[in-house]
């Protein structure tokens, strides 16, 4: 049976919270959103982070203002954001499984940054721009390979809500957004703490 890999992309792939959490509580203040601490922005993200926004009362013209904000400081400082050391060694090891990427980022934003680090081993790039719930973008990758093993790695508890809810194998990395205590308490089917950890899954 074949193993196919869904990654989310910033905080596992890409080293982006920094700069992602400037911009988006910047975007709060200037739209009068009352999220303001860093606390509070890794809270958005035990669940989806559009979701989280919606049952906090905020109208969906309020939450894509602040997203749009917060998208245009990730692109004009696309060139400041890293790639998780050893993570690129990592996905071209796994490239003989189909690869798929399902994030809350753009997707030509992801794309684009891939293409800068010549990781070039994804099918699909499946972002917010085209679906916003993870549930609904996993799916339509199983679509695709039926019959298959199916894993979504991901580095919040939201990511681990979402994969299970989507009935998929959960792998929760530790280097990103939330760490190793509070993605425990999702119960991962995977616990990895460093890149080379995640092959050991898919042996």
């Amino acid at each position: 049976m074949e193993n196919v890999i869904i990654f989310d992309y910033d905080g596992v792939i890409a080293d982006s919270k920094e700069i992602f959490m400037r911009y988006f509580l910047e975007g709060c203040r200037r739209y009068g959103v009352d999220i303001t601490t860093e606390e509070e922005f890794l809270r958005l993200y035990e669940g989806n982070i559009y979701e989280s926004m919606l049952s906090l009362g905020l109208s969906r013209e309020k939450i894509l203002s602040v997203v749009y904000y917060m998208r245009r400081g990730l692109l004009e400082n696309k060139d400041r954001i890293r790639m998780f050391s050893g993570i690129g060694e990592i996905i071209k090891e796994l490239s003989s499984h189909p690869l798929f990427i399902v994030t809350s980022n753009d997707t030509e934003l992801v794309r684009n940054f891939l293409k800068s680090w010549h990781i070039d081993f994804f099918e699909d790039i499946i972002g917010s721009d085209r679906e916003a719930s993870k549930v609904k973008k996993i799916k339509s990758i199983m679509e695709k390979y039926p019959s298959s093993r199916y894993y979504f790695i991901g580095d919040t508890v939201g990511d681990i809500m979402e994969g299970r809810k989507a009935g998929v194998k959960t792998v929760a990395v530790t280097w990103g957004w939330h760490d190793e205590e509070r993605l425990a308490k999702a119960k991962p089917d995977y616990m990895v703490k460093n890149p080379p950890e995640l092959l050991t899954v898919f042996r």
